[in-house]
């Protein structure tokens, strides 16, 4: 990425549609990046109440956490498991 200062916030949207979102709005918003195919980064410096504003217009588009998808992908394993230890034949 470029030497730009800034806060960066990836973003599961085309840079193209990015920029239509942020049109006339601003919050500190030095540049917008194509991350790949459907991704971009958005280069801020907004900070408090005008990094909460940037970041609910693009609340539907951010990636989730990682702990989340963690907990999320091993809670049905571990049912699974648990449903299927009673049903054993040798048991």
């Amino acid at each position: 990425m470029t030497g730009i200062k800034g806060h960066r916030l990836h973003v599961l949207l085309g840079a193209s549609q990015v920029r239509r979102r942020l049109k006339g709005l601003g919050f500190g918003v030095r540049k917008v990046e194509s991350a790949g195919r459907g991704e971009a980064v958005i280069i801020h410096t907004a900070t408090g109440q005008h990094l909460r504003e940037l970041q609910a217009i693009f609340q539907d588009v951010l990636p989730r956490g990682g702990q989340d998808e963690e907990e999320s992908s091993s809670a049905p394993a571990e049912d699974a498991e648990s449903d299927t230890a009673g049903t054993e034949p040798w048991a």
